[in-house]
């Protein structure tokens, strides 16, 4: 290993950079070479690990970068992102956390990006941009975006313009340590890492602080299929299994109730009653036992609550500063 401790001389910036990994080997040594790299640099890196384990190489990486410093090291056995991102959250000594995946890679102006912003003293969170294989730069918004009520939620983080926004990317978002606090962190009833974001982002704008899109803060998204803990499907038929859509329910109705019905409908029509199902009755009825599970199991977890895994404080106080015009999460 050829990295060593950044020298004195050069600049650091009060930022926490937050990296959550789950049975990731050779790419999370790719992320943490780009972190390596920053300049400024950060206060420090927290990489919370709930792999069961590593190849070998990956673990002698991690093992000579906490013996250099040149990480905070944190094992968590059960893996929930979430419960990590809050784990981390309250180790942190920084001012401002910036949180990426442990499958992204970027040049060395990743952190300096997403600090220069927050000289604005009403600022609470950076948007960053990323791309995904397959995807490409966005000059104008969609037509999906601008739909009432939700639309704001599917904001493409390729969009090549600054702009308001708040839906805040765990895989290169920042947002100032006293914010998140405030909102309690992240709801640990999110088991996989699909809508959890999108969550806090609900919450982040009800909050009315102020929040950005920096297409200058940017990064690639790998979207490495091995690791990670994302529901997925069974099979060609029933593409949405029992956690996606324990996790499409809790999510739509924690955050919209009733007027999420649209979105609600549109996934029955996409996953369950599509043409393919419809003509293959045997496949209806599977669609149909996962949509029904997934859906009570929500319902069960509803009833329960949020499960924030940081003490909230009451919105009410706000931050004065960065508190703006108190607007409803469902709002367009």
């Amino acid at each position: 290993m050829t990295y060593q401790v950044p020298p004195t001389n050069q600049t650091q910036v009060d930022v926490s950079v937050i990296v959550v990994t789950y049975n990731r080997d050779g790419v999370l040594q790719q992320t943490l070479e780009c972190l390596f790299k920053q300049d400024p640099v950060p206060r420090e890196i927290i990489v919370v690990d709930q792999s069961e384990n590593h190849d070998q190489r990956t673990q002698q990486f991690l093992d000579e970068a906490v013996n250099q410093n040149l990480i905070r090291y944190i094992f968590q056995s059960e893996p929930n992102a979430q419960r990590a991102r809050n784990r981390a959250i309250s180790e942190a000594r920084s001012e401002v956390l910036l949180f990426v995946d442990d499958d992204v890679l970027m040049d060395e102006t990743l952190v300096g990006a997403h600090w220069k912003n927050y000289a604005d003293p009403d600022l609470a969170a950076v948007c960053g941009y990323y791309t995904e294989p397959g995807g490409y730069p966005i000059d104008k918004l969609t037509t999906d975006c601008q739909t009432p009520i939700t639309g704001w939620i599917y904001f493409p983080h390729s969009y090549t313009k600054r702009i308001e926004c708040y839906a805040l990317p765990t895989c290169n978002g920042s947002i100032r340590r006293d914010v998140i606090v405030r909102l309690g962190g992240f709801d640990e009833n999110y088991t996989y890492t699909h809508f959890d974001d999108t969550d806090f982002a609900c919450r982040l704008r009800a909050f009315g602080a102020k929040a950005v899109h920096d297409p200058h803060a940017r990064l690639v998204h790998l979207k490495e299929p091995s690791g990670g803990k994302r529901p997925s499907g069974v099979n060609e038929y029933v593409i949405a299994d029992r956690n996606r859509w324990y996790t499409w329910v809790y999510f739509f109705w924690m955050n919209y109730r009733w007027r999420a019905w649209r979105e609600i409908g549109w996934r029955l029509r996409g996953t369950v009653f599509s043409r393919k199902n419809i003509s293959r009755p045997w496949h209806l009825a599977a669609a149909l036992r996962h949509f029904f599970a997934g859906s009570m199991r929500a319902v069960k977890v509803i009833r329960g609550g949020r499960k924030l895994g940081l003490v909230q404080a009451p919105v009410e106080e706000g931050i004065s500063h960065l508190r703006g015009t108190p607007q409803s999460a469902v709002g367009p």
